[in-house]
């Protein structure tokens, strides 16, 4: 029975190759010679991977990429990649959109903020008022009977309406995560080809039963909406060639947020503030980042702690600003570590003499996130003021962006540490930079603990203060 089904399959690939190299060759010759090249390739990588000897038999595979085996991989970098490399916001134009992509994405494994993205630049560039045929209309054109069975009034406006932006976009990602349900469905049952979001791509386009009657998507088809969809993630992915010729994308506020009715976060920037960072800034202050750290995350954090930042005159505000991510750039290295890099370190931050111990582990409680959150009491504390099980799942605060941000802001505006204030009160009630550093690490670096650490925390201040256009305040007040 394993030999038959083996040499069956053996059969379909072989016809799927042929089918595939007779549409290419088609294509060929219709384009000018460099093209033909280039093409050509494409065709020979095709025929292998999917007739190879090493590929006599296909078992559909969640996690696979767009073909069987080891070539699964090639194929889905030729056609444009799977859609799971860090998020380059500045390829959505409108940056009020960055925070419910993000949010939206979350609705389920397979989709991501740059599959999400994608296929709305496929579906509407953007226009939120685009209204096309059979009804369509808003972000991602959904037809009203999918809009009425998926959207949801995710914006607080008190109506579900698919020309409302963040509706749209739940919308759009409920549905998406339905279909890839009952594609995953079918990928089980071993009733169709093809990778899993490959196939749920399909889908939307042509609806689950479509999907099922033709068996999958055995080969790749150039002009198919899954290619054409892929085609556009690299614009969206940090590191992507970016072939977008839109105009740039508009400035972003860094300022305080509050929770929207509909639970997502609306950045709202007081009439005098005016801009105090831009995501382009952002990125200039912490170049090598990690892509864990993004502007969107600590944007949408702030939204818990809305005095953060906005507190006194506009100079105090880009001071505390400046002043917290320059202690964030010395603690993780420039947003480039998330978790404590001195592994060694990590079984010293359990107190086995609270009443609630170290149910994670011993080695659970090191530092992570943008101040590397530490210490089992911390994790505790934090998960409580956050509404997070911290204690249970430390490792949130190196998964979760928006959690980190939030732990480092929840530090900055609720603890004094190893001072006697908060770094939010030292910065904003004249005690200046040097008070937050001894918030923060008091007698390990202050008093000449460590000069040299403190050296590098002033340097990053002083570089931060000059970006954000406002000077760093009385010289005695930047060392503690």
């Amino acid at each position: 029975m394993q030999a038959a089904r083996a040499a069956h399959q053996t059969a379909t690939n072989r016809f799927g190759a042929t089918q595939l190299a007779w549409l290419l060759i088609s294509v060929v010759g219709m384009l000018p010679l460099a093209a033909m090249a280039a093409l050509a390739l494409i065709v020979l990588v095709v025929i292998i991977l999917l007739s190879g000897s090493q590929m006599t038999s296909y078992s559909p595979d969640p996690d696979s990429t767009l073909g069987p085996g080891a070539g699964g991989s090639v194929l889905t970098e030729l056609a444009g990649g799977d859609g799971r490399g860090g998020f380059k916001e500045s390829g959505v134009p409108d940056a009020d959109l960055v925070a419910p992509i993000r949010a939206a994405a979350r609705e389920c494994n397979l989709l991501t903020p740059v599959i999400l993205a994608a296929q709305i630049e496929y579906a509407s560039d953007f226009d939120a008022d685009k209204e096309g045929p059979e009804g369509r209309k808003g972000l991602s054109q959904l037809t009203p009977d999918v809009f009425e069975r998926y959207g949801k009034d995710d914006d607080g406006s008190g109506t579900a309406s698919a020309l409302d932006p963040e509706d749209a976009i739940h919308a759009h990602a409920r549905y998406f995560c339905h279909l890839a349900e009952e594609t995953q469905r079918m990928l089980d049952d071993k009733t169709v080809v093809g990778d899993h979001l490959t196939l749920t791509l399909m889908a939307w386009e042509q609806g689950v039963e479509a999907v099922k009657a033709q068996g999958g998507m055995p080969v790749i088809l150039l002009d198919s909406y899954p290619f054409r969809v892929r085609g556009l993630f690299a614009r969206y992915t940090i590191g992507g060639t970016d072939t977008s010729t839109a105009s740039p994308t508009p400035s972003v506020s860094l300022a305080p947020s509050v929770p929207s009715r509909g639970g997502l976060n609306k950045r709202v920037v007081p009439e005098d503030d005016g801009t105090l960072v831009t995501g382009s800034t952002f990125d200039a202050m912490f170049p090598g980042r990690n892509v864990f750290y993004t502007y969107a995350g600590l944007t949408d954090a702030m939204a818990t702690f809305p005095a953060f930042a906005a507190t006194g005159d506009e100079r105090t505000r880009k001071r505390e600003l400046a002043a917290f991510l320059a202690n964030v750039d010395h603690e993780t290295d420039g947003l480039v570590h998330v978790d404590e890099i001195d592994r060694a370190a990590w079984g010293t931050y359990c107190d086995g003499g609270r009443p609630y111990g170290c149910p994670a582990g011993r080695t659970a409680y090191h530092g992570r996130g943008p101040l590397q959150l530490s210490w089992n009491y911390n994790y505790q504390a934090a998960g409580d003021a956050l509404g997070v099980d911290l204690l249970g799942n430390p490792d949130l605060v190196a998964t979760d962006p928006a959690v980190a941000w939030r732990t480092a802001l929840w530090f900055w505006m609720t603890q004094s540490g190893a001072g006697t204030t908060t770094p939010h009160a030292a910065i904003t009630g004249g005690a200046g930079f040097g008070g937050t550093v001894r918030s923060i690490n008091g007698a390990l670096e202050c008093g000449g603990g460590n000069p040299g650490q403190v050296r590098d925390r002033v340097d990053a201040y002083r570089r931060f203060t000059e970006a954000l256009g406002v000077d760093p305040g009385d010289e005695g007040t930047l060392s503690c």
